[in-house]
């Protein structure tokens, strides 16, 4: 409709709606029933607690620059927008494309995961068969709507969700600590943190999959344009995220490893596996724990998908509003302003994709979720290093901010460090990815055609569109205060 304002909803959140966006996003519980397993079993085993520390410390770092950033530009594309302004236009749309591609593999991932364990669910239940695809295809349509009510209204659902997951975690803990069974409090071992555990054996593999469980904090900052007062809501949010979680992860994982106990931890992980929590819990609090994980799990990836689903809606929205895309992508709802064409558009990707893999009979958990999951995380670190680097350069040029520590310390460490955290990420791809040679090599190949093409898409424009080119600058720029 000409003349129509398409912003979205302004003050529409404030700072526990987006951390609940956050937290989501990472999905704890699925963080500590399919991640912990492997750190334990193959990464440095008794060290994990003190992986997800390092994990949340560099993340804290990389935060520190990104909200500073964020001070200057209130944008709901957020990492695209920061890599345009610090590197320019070029790498800008390159990061675009990456993010768009990694958080569109990741949605359709966890689509897979919440199909095959609630199809699962109900074939233990009632003893019916429900193809996955079709509990995927549920998914879609309850998060569709969630989505085109507003954030405010799928903050809500995704609170009681994370409230439910997270109290039992906290009850699993205590079952842990208090069950007859259990080793008294002051007999549990300080071993994980010490140094020889942090390093031992497989370190570099088990920060990496610290890092995959807090992939999403991010995301804070695309919802920065619907946020109360975004210079304060955005950093108390992502800062309370990471310490939040990192807690709930060290924590999760050192009393599943004193409840094994430190000298038989990483071979029961091992033989265990995918199995682990359920093993424990049955341990520590009985079948009925378990019963109850097995469907918390689905709750939990549904409010992953939630998350990621508003996430990517709001980078085609940023990109459509600019014209660099669909310039209808960029159209919200005109009472709720949700930006619902995005919305629709993605939720029709996500619904080809999983039919895609129903009709070839591929499993949903080892291939569409295991696979799409991990070269998403993969392209979410790459462009977090983009990002990092970015940042740096930025506070070099622009001068806006004289903070030693927040424009050039803590950015050029986190930039050091998110390059190693990618480089770790590539050479473990096979473990992350669990697929042949074949298959990595051919996700990789997508995720670097995606970032060419971006690329290659911005110098198009240069030269055949300046006007549009030229407005992604002065765009951007109009938005950071």
């Amino acid at each position: 409709m000409a003349g129509q304002d398409h912003g979205l909803k302004k003050n529409a959140l404030g700072a526990p709606a987006i951390v609940f966006y956050i937290i989501a996003a990472a999905s704890p519980l699925t963080g500590v029933v399919a991640i912990v397993p492997i750190m334990i079993g193959v990464g440095n085993g008794i060290g994990t607690p003190s992986s997800f520390l390092i994990a949340a410390a560099l993340l804290l770092v990389f935060a520190v620059g990104y909200l500073a950033m964020s001070r200057h530009v209130t944008n709901a594309g957020a990492l695209y927008a920061y890599v345009t302004m610090g590197l320019g236009r070029v790498a800008g749309l390159s990061t675009a494309s990456i993010t768009v591609f990694a958080y569109s593999c990741i949605q359709f991932s966890l689509y897979g995961g919440f199909g095959y364990y609630l199809s699962s669910l109900v074939q233990r239940s009632t003893g019916t068969t429900v193809p996955w695809w079709v509990c995927a295809a549920f998914a879609m349509l309850c998060c569709l709507v969630l989505g085109l009510r507003g954030v405010h209204a799928g903050g809500t659902v995704l609170g009681i969700l994370i409230c439910l997951e997270c109290t039992m975690l906290l009850i699993l803990g205590a079952g842990v600590v208090f069950h007859p069974g259990s080793p008294a409090a002051a007999d549990f071992s300080t071993a994980p943190f010490t140094l020889p555990a942090i390093a031992g054996a497989g370190v570099g593999i088990s920060i990496m999959f610290a890092q995959t469980t807090f992939i999403g904090f991010e995301g804070s900052a695309i919802y920065s344009e619907e946020a109360k007062e975004p210079s304060r809501t955005i950093p108390r949010a992502t800062y309370f995220s990471v310490v939040f979680m990192a807690v709930v992860y060290a924590l999760t994982s050192y009393l599943i490893i004193s409840n094994l106990g430190t000298d038989q931890a990483q071979s029961i992980a091992q033989s265990e596996s995918g199995s682990l929590v359920f093993f424990v819990s049955d341990r520590a609090l009985g079948t009925w724990a378990s019963d109850t994980f097995q469907i918390l799990i689905i709750t939990s990836i549904f409010a992953a998908i939630v998350t990621f689903h508003n996430n990517l809606s709001r980078y085609l929205y940023a990109m459509g509003r600019q014209g660099l895309v669909w310039e209808r992508l960029g159209h919200t709802l005109p009472q709720r302003r949700t930006p619902h064409v995005a919305a629709i558009t993605q939720t029709i990707s996500a619904a080809i994709v999983v039919g895609l893999f129903a009709v070839l009979g591929l499993d949903p958990y080892t291939t569409l979720f295991t696979w799409l999951a991990g070269i998403g995380t993969v392209g979410i670190i790459g462009a977090q290093v983009v990002a990092a680097l970015a940042i740096y350069v930025f506070f070099r040029r622009a001068k806006v901010d004289n903070r030693l520590w927040h424009t050039k310390i803590a950015p050029g460490v986190a930039a050091i460090g998110m390059v190693i955290m990618l480089g770790v990420a590539l050479s473990s791809l096979d473990l992350l990815l669990g697929a042949s040679n074949g298959l990595t090599g051919l996700l990789v190949g997508l995720l670097v055609l995606f970032a060419v093409a971006g690329a290659l898409y911005a110098v198009w424009l240069r030269h055949r569109s300046p006007e549009k080119y030229e407005r992604m600058q002065i765009l951007l720029t109009s938005m950071g205060h």
